[in-house]
């Protein structure tokens, strides 16, 4: 009976950890790299059709280089405010 709750404990945070992930890097990563990717494109990507990120009928490899990209700034981000960067001699 202990295995039994053991697994519906491990599938409940599971679970839960699979929506905190998608929060994350599906929407704070998104509009993090958002910027940043119509910065280097000049406004070329992403296009206007694909601003609105949670539409049903795209694939969900759409926009995933804007949330790559957002992941990667914050990592750089939080290494600056560690003080990773600076150099001592």
């Amino acid at each position: 009976m202990d295995g039994f709750f053991e697994e519906i404990g491990r599938g409940f945070f599971r679970g839960v950890g699979y929506i905190l992930a998608e929060v994350f890097f599906r929407t704070i990563c998104y509009w993090v790299g958002w910027p940043i990717c119509k910065l280097v494109t000049l406004g070329k990507y992403p296009s206007a059709s694909k601003v609105i990120y949670l539409d049903e009928h795209r694939s969900r490899a759409d926009g995933a280089w804007c949330a790559v990209v957002g992941l990667l700034a914050l990592i750089v981000l939080a290494l600056y405010l560690l003080g990773q960067f600076s150099y001592k001699a």
